[in-house]
C-alpha cells in the first residue's frame, strides 16, 4: 500500500437484570466561574429513585469537560447525569468551557475539585496542562476517574474510561469495505478535523492497518485535516467539499470523527453524487445520514457510558468504600449500519430512552469490571 502524507452494587444487580433492552439527567448546582455549564434539577428519569440512607445531596461528585458544544462530549454529560437523577445522596455539579481550549478548562475543573470532594470526573483532550491541578486534587483525597482522552501521567489518576480506538478505526473500515475486492485498485480517502487529537488519530491508524492488510493494491490518500482554522462545521463541509472535488473517483471516504461524517453527507446532497462514506460517533446529522443512505457506516464510541461508568463509580466509592478500578476501561463501540439505524435512532431521541437502554449495559460492565481492564 501507497500512502500519501498529509449500596449501589445490590443497584447494579436490579438493573443488570434488564440489559436485554438494545445496548446501545439530572443533580447539579451552579457554578460562579464564567462560561462553566451547570445543570438542573433531577426529571424524568424512567428508574426507580434510589433509596439511600444519605442526607439528600451529601455525595459531591463533579465533571469537568472540554466544551459544551460537541455533542460527544455532551452526551458524556448525559451519562452522568443519569447517575445523579437516579440517586438523591449525589450532588452533582458540571462544569465546562464555551469551547476547546485548556487554559478555559483548567480553572473551572480547579473549582469543581474544591468544592465537589468525594471525586471528580475529568474530560480534556490537553493532559499535560492538567498534571499540577489534578496531583494536588488526588493528593488532597479527592479521586479523579479520566474518561475519553488520557489524564496527565503520574498525576494519581488510576482509572481511565475510554476506547481501543485503534480497534475503532478497524471496526469502520471492515464495515465499510465489506463488500470491496480484495485486488481492488484506487484510492481510499481519509480526512480528519481533529488531526492533533490522539484518540481520533488512533482510528486512523486503525483504518490504515486494514486497508493496508486486506487492499494491497489500494493507495491511501490521507489522514487529510479537515480542520480549518476554527474548526467549524462550514469549514469542515468546505474541506470534503474540496476533497471530493480532487478526488472524486475514490474507492471510499472515511473519518474518524463526528463533523466529518455530517459533512460527507451533506457533500453528496449539494453536489448530486452516491459515495461510500464512513464515520463515527451519534451526531443527529451523521444518524440521518445513515437512514438517507448518504453514509453507509458509523461507528459509535458510546460516550454515554464513560459518563455513566465514572460517575457511578465515584459514587459506589464514596457510598460503600467501592476501590476504584485501576488500568484503562474498554467501554467497546457499536457498528451503526441500515439494519439497526431505526433503533439506534429511537435510543437516542431522548434522556430517557438513552438512560432506558444504556444503564443496564453500564451496570452489566462495572458489575463484572474485570471484563473491560485492558491494562
Amino acid at each position: 500500500m501507497k500512502s500519501i502524507p498529509t449500596s449501589l452494587r445490590g443497584r447494579i444487580g436490579v438493573l443488570a437484570a434488564t440489559a436485554a433492552v438494545t445496548a446501545l439527567t439530572l443533580a447539579g448546582c451552579s457554578s460562579s466561574t464564567p462560561e462553566a455549564t451547570t445543570t438542573g434539577e433531577p426529571t424524568g428519569a424512567t428508574e426507580p429513585t434510589v433509596e439511600s440512607t444519605l442526607e439528600p445531596g451529601s455525595i459531591k461528585l463533579g465533571i469537568a469537560y472540554w466544551d459544551t458544544i460537541t455533542y460527544a462530549f455532551q452526551l458524556m454529560l448525559k451519562g452522568s447525569e443519569a447517575v445523579a437523577a437516579n440517586d438523591p445522596a449525589i450532588a452533582l455539579e458540571s462544569t465546562a468551557p464555551d469551547s476547546g481550549d485548556p487554559s478555559k478548562l483548567l480553572p473551572l475543573f480547579q473549582a469543581v475539585a474544591q468544592t465537589q470532594t468525594d471525586g471528580v470526573v475529568l474530560q480534556a483532550l490537553a493532559a499535560d496542562p492538567f498534571y499540577r491541578p489534578v496531583l494536588d486534587t488526588t493528593e488532597s483525597g479527592t479521586p479523579v476517574i479520566a474518561i475519553d482522552a488520557p489524564p496527565p501521567a503520574d498525576a494519581g489518576v488510576d482509572l481511565f474510561i475510554t476506547n481501543d480506538n485503534t480497534e475503532l478505526g478497524r471496526m469502520l473500515a471492515r464495515e465499510l469495505l465489506k463488500d470491496l475486492d480484495p485486488e481492488s485498485t484506487g484510492q481510499i480517502v481519509i480526512g480528519t478535523n481533529g488531526p492533533a487529537v490522539p484518540p481520533l488519530m488512533a482510528r486512523v491508524d486503525g483504518m490504515i492497518e486494514v486497508i493496508n492488510d486486506e487492499f494491497p493494491n489500494v493507495e491511501v490518500v490521507g489522514p487529510i485535516s479537515t480542520y480549518g482554522t476554527a474548526g467549524s462545521p462550514q469549514e469542515n463541509y468546505d474541506a470534503w467539499d474540496g476533497i471530493y472535488r480532487q478526488y472524486p473517483d475514490a474507492l471510499a471516504y472515511m473519518a474518524p470523527g463526528a463533523q466529518d461524517a455530517v459533512s460527507l453527507g451533506q457533500v453528496q446532497s449539494k453536489n448530486g453524487v452516491e459515495l461510500l462514506a464512513g464515520g463515527m460517533d451519534l451526531e443527529p446529522g451523521s444518524l440521518d445520514a445513515v437512514k438517507s443512505g448518504a453514509v453507509a457506516v458509523l461507528v459509535s464510541p458510546e460516550h454515554w457510558l464513560k459518563g455513566y461508568i465514572a460517575t457511578k463509580i465515584l459514587a459506589m466509592h464514596a457510598e460503600d468504600g467501592f476501590e476504584i478500578p485501576v488500568g484503562t476501561w474498554d467501554t467497546g463501540g457499536l457498528v451503526v449500519t441500515a439494519d439497526n439505524i431505526d433503533e439506534v435512532l429511537a435510543r437516542q431521541a431522548s434522556d430517557d430512552s438513552m438512560r432506558e437502554a444504556l444503564a443496564p449495559v453500564g451496570d452489566e460492565q462495572i458489575a463484572n469490571y474485570q471484563d473491560y481492564i485492558t491494562e
